[in-house]
């Protein structure tokens, strides 16, 4: 058995997400979005719908009145915020993990995550693209693979440099050369084996390589200039980061300016200490749950 053999391998064994995520992404696709049905799913977890009532009467959106139940929390937040910080609360207690052959601890993996969701939402917004929160969780989970391949690239790293150093290559380049397979294709076949939909799954494959997918969609360039701006600003430092390369095609394509960069990461970056505050007592709150 060869290195990518082993590592296609165990990827059944990866873990595996609550059903609570397919169920909600599902809901907020369809043709007329149900806060009810939304609810409904959630409801069923009080861990979640502790963390929506938090983010609810966060000081940070202005709001002087407490609200209670998470009708009130929908309705104050509206169905695609409550949403995003559900499927961002279901993954971070279930997949909050370090991706050590990157050198990036749990949180730093974590921050780079939310990063490129909020940027590539802002992006979105500010393109006018429609979503149905395929992108925001796309972009939350693109760099999911590296966990998996994590260790392989931790024992394989000075030969991965060595590509790199050599042959002027990218790093997914140079992982697909010594390792046979590279962290996107990995992140993908996960999420393939969780069922997702389709979109989600092409933009965790080619977030780094948007000009290689059979068919270029708004959403595969989102996630990979999110993903590049979010490297470019430092949000999401580690031993690799530095070796990916933005795609001109992909700015071209969404039209994206200097100016539209910037807001973006502005609204990010003031978004970003409030996400992680929303989140620091999901574990204790996950553990008190057990």
């Amino acid at each position: 058995m060869n290195i990518k053999q082993e590592i296609v391998s165990r990827i059944s064994s990866f873990p595996t997400l609550p059903i609570m995520v397919n169920k909600l992404l599902f809901a907020l696709n369809a043709q007329e979005p149900n806060a009810a049905e939304v609810n409904k799913i959630i409801q069923y977890d009080p861990a979640l719908t502790a963390n929506i009532l938090k983010a609810a009467n966060s000081a940070f959106l202005g709001f002087r009145n407490p609200v209670n139940s998470l009708s009130e929390a929908t309705f104050r937040l509206g169905t695609k915020w409550i949403f995003q910080i559900a499927i961002s609360s279901l993954i971070y207690s279930n997949l909050r993990r370090p991706a050590r052959g990157y050198e990036l601890s749990d949180t730093e993996l974590w921050r780079h995550s939310m990063a490129v969701a909020t940027v590539s939402e802002n992006l979105r917004n500010l393109l006018n693209i429609r979503d149905a929160g395929f992108i925001y969780t796309a972009a939350l989970l693109h760099d999911i693979g590296k966990i998996a391949l994590g260790d392989y690239v931790s024992q394989h790293f000075d030969d991965l440099q060595k590509e790199i150093d050599e042959n002027k290559i990218s790093f997914e380049m140079a992982e697909e050369k010594v390792l046979g397979i590279e962290h996107a294709e990995i992140g993908a076949l996960i999420s393939e084996n969780w069922h997702f939909p389709l979109p989600i799954i092409e933009c965790i494959r080619w977030h780094h390589n948007p000009d290689g997918a059979p068919e270029v969609s708004d959403a595969i360039d989102l996630v990979h200039i999110a993903d590049s701006i979010c490297l470019m600003e430092g949000l999401g430092i580690g031993r690799d980061n530095l070796q990916y390369r933005a795609s001109e095609n992909a700015l071209n394509r969404l039209g994206i300016t200097i100016d539209k960069i910037e807001l973006a990461v502005s609204q990010a970056i003031v978004v970003l200490e409030e996400v992680e505050n929303m989140f620091k007592d999901i574990p204790a709150a996950e553990a008190a749950r057990r």
